[in-house]
């Protein structure tokens, strides 16, 4: 998985390291000793970088966010039917996420490490996806409706990504909602 800060390898090297020693320690257990090891540094070195775990975690959500975000608007094209879209998006949104989350035994820990400590994260990688899904509701449901429309299908795909019991059954569920979604729509008017 390829993180990005910034193009900062020495920050980059260090999230990789928090990334498996969070999955495999949990935030709780996890020390700033295990991420300096894992990313074969110093604890003073790591100190230089980040001034706690909570810091490296909340940097580690952003760096993911990011990446989510921008993997999601890569696989929605404008031109790329709405249902075959909102499913590639979906699933590039939050299958890197569940994939880190629920590959770890300590899933349940990090999501409730995630919502105490980078809710406002979140809810950003929530309001780019509702503008993307906004943007391409856009000639397709009247403009009045188009931001409620893209907030509840934001909303949905969450639903989905808790429901999941593996990664193809995430991605099961998300290409049916995006059928139903899809199905529902009227055809695009033109511009």
């Amino acid at each position: 998985m390829s993180i990005r800060l910034d193009g900062d390898p020495r920050r980059d090297k260090i999230l990789h390291a928090a990334l498996a020693v969070f999955a495999r320690y949990g935030f709780k257990r996890a020390s700033m000793e295990d991420v300096a090891t894992e990313a074969g540094i110093s604890r003073p070195a790591l100190y230089q970088s980040y001034e706690n775990k909570a810091a490296i975690f909340a940097a580690l959500a952003v760096a993911l966010g990011q990446a989510s975000c921008d993997a999601a608007e890569a696989a929605w094209p404008a031109d790329l039917a709405f249902e075959e879209g909102l499913a590639a998006a979906g699933l590039a949104l939050h299958g890197l996420s569940w994939q880190a989350i629920h590959t770890s035994p300590h899933g349940a820990e990090l999501m409730a490490t995630n919502s105490a400590l980078v809710g406002d994260v979140v809810a950003a990688i929530d309001s780019r996806m509702q503008a993307l899904v906004e943007a391409r509701l856009t000639n397709r449901v009247p403009p009045a409706l188009q931001a409620l429309q893209a907030r509840a299908i934001t909303a949905a795909l969450h639903g989905l990504k808790s429901q999941a019991t593996s990664y193809e059954d995430l991605a099961a569920l998300i290409t049916q909602f995006a059928r139903l979604i899809g199905a529902g729509l009227p055809l695009a008017t033109p511009a």
